[in-house]
């Protein structure tokens, strides 16, 4: 048997806090105690949040950084410098050396990435057990004391401006959804990849990099989560020793435009070197955390996850137009979009295709094929054993701790997508469905063959150590690209 989690006492709390400075003082916030799971937060006096999941299972603990920024935080101009900035966090600081965190960590058997998406950015380690003190050092060090110079930063742009080559300008997938999101946001930065505008890349000054750091990268815009074969207390004393004497920063506020309501249909079409055409199709959806979107998530699923699923019958099984047909709902902390992509058959038309697919959604909306409860009991099912799959390692449930706390300001959101998932019926699947699929919120893009041949896909992006690799991609949407693609081990999306 395993080792049962016990909550800190206040006498232990008491004794963290006996010498501490008002920045380093312990707070309790809350806590998740089921009698199966318990998890603790809290935080320190300069706003830094730290949450706590033991589990003595194995001898591993999962350690992630998150801080409330990512593209969507980009000053106008600057497109693609919160993701740039996640690269320049491998490198120096004040006391060690370029590529000294790599090699510790190494030498340690700890595994570690970052990602950076529309909503935050995160760094995560997994190390044995007895390596707390190491990734606690490590960690507050970068946090406070970064050194760049002008030669780190021209590299790493250039590592950069490759990626965006490859994964972008000379990928179609990449140019169509770089396009298709840019057509479909029109005012809110979820417009702008993660990776940036190539002029505005090429633009970022090491001063806008310091800017930025100072601005964002303070312990009262972070929150840590800790997951594993830990003890809370040793926890929170290694994080008060290193964290403690570091000082809250004001943050600026967000001035961000919301997307104003779309009033009519948007169409785009590109000529692209593919093989046969594509068609995606996005519509606007709610925001994620929010019971309109778990019902958009099993409208998804119905609809295109797996061979019995609606548009996989009607668009490939039977009526033999496409290839592959996929869909993904995107989980962000503003309105996003529900999004099909369709790889057609060499020689059939776009606007056949697009004929079908609406057939079959029409099919629905009028009655002629509802939703059937056995449809929805199996989505619920496949959604809901997907979640708990994702939960049995200790990496996957700390990013689910940290995109719920950061993304929606509720750490405990992951289990309460469950439930909202389990709470899904046919009235709201019908309700929701005709809240999303209207003319007014679709945009549509065309990609038609050039003609030209397709690059053979290459799976070295040479983008760089740190890059955003599958590990850490949503379901769909790439963190560092305009590319979406299909959900991973940790994916929240």
């Amino acid at each position: 048997m395993t080792e049962p989690a016990t909550r800190l006492s206040s006498a232990e709390l008491d004794a963290l806090n006996r010498a501490a400075s008002p920045t380093a003082r312990i707070a309790r916030v809350d806590a998740r105690d089921d009698g199966r799971v318990l998890v603790e937060r809290f935080r320190l006096g300069n706003g830094l949040e730290v949450i706590i999941w033991e589990d003595h299972a194995a001898p591993v603990f999962a350690y992630q950084t998150w801080f409330r920024v990512g593209s969507r935080h980009d000053p106008e101009g600057r497109s693609g410098i919160a993701h740039l900035f996640e690269h320049l966090m491998f490198k120096a600081t004040t006391t060690r050396g370029e590529g000294e965190y790599d090699r510790l960590m190494e030498a340690a058997g700890g595994q570690t990435n970052a990602a950076t998406w529309v909503d935050w950015t995160y760094y995560k380690a997994k190390l044995p057990k007895w390596e707390l003190d190491l990734v606690t050092t490590l960690e507050a060090d970068r946090m406070e004391r970064l050194a760049l110079s002008s030669e780190m930063l021209e590299r790493e742009r250039e590592v950069v401006l490759n990626e965006r080559s490859m994964r972008v300008d000379n990928d179609p997938d990449g140019r169509l959804s770089e396009a298709l999101y840019r057509t479909a946001f029109e005012v809110h930065p979820y417009g702008v990849p993660t990776i940036g505008w190539e002029a505005d890349i090429r633009r970022i000054s090491l001063d806008d990099c310091m800017s930025f750091y100072r601005t964002h990268y303070a312990p009262s815009n972070a929150v840590i989560t800790v997951v594993g074969d830990v003890s809370t207390q040793a926890v929170l004393a290694a994080v008060q020793a290193r964290y403690g004497h570091l000082t809250a920063e004001p943050l600026p506020p967000e001035t961000l435009r919301p997307e104003p309501p779309q009033t009519a249909p948007r169409h785009l079409e590109l000529t692209l070197p593919l093989s046969s055409a594509r068609v995606v199709k996005a519509w606007h959806g709610p925001a994620s955390g929010t019971p309109e979107h778990a019902a958009l998530e099993v409208l998804c699923e119905i609809l295109v996850g797996g061979d019995s699923s609606r548009l996989e019958v009607a668009l490939v099984e039977e009526g033999e137009l496409a290839t592959d047909v996929t869909g993904w709902v995107s989980s962000w902390a503003h309105p996003g979009l529900l999004e099909f992509s369709l790889t057609l058959r060499p020689g059939v038309a776009p606007a056949d295709a697009e004929a079908a697919l609406e057939a079959a959604l029409d099919d629905i909306r009028s009655g002629r094929a509802p939703i059937t409860a056995a449809e929805l009991d199996k989505a619920r099912n496949s959604l809901e054993a997907s979640f708990y799959r994702g939960l049995a390692d200790v990496g996957s449930r700390a990013r689910q701790l940290g995109h719920g706390a950061v993304t929606l300001g509720d750490w405990q959101d992951l289990w309460s997508e469950a439930q909202r998932l389990g709470a899904v019926t046919l009235d709201e699947l019908a309700r929701v469905f005709a809240e999303t699929f209207v003319a007014d919120r679709l945009t549509t893009a065309f990609a038609l063959p050039s003609g030209e041949v397709p690059a053979e896909e290459d799976d070295d992006d040479g983008s760089g150590d740190h890059d955003d690799d599958g590990d850490d991609a949503g379901e769909g949407y790439d963190e560092a690209a305009a590319g979406r693609d299909d959900a991973s081990e940790e994916g929240i999306r």
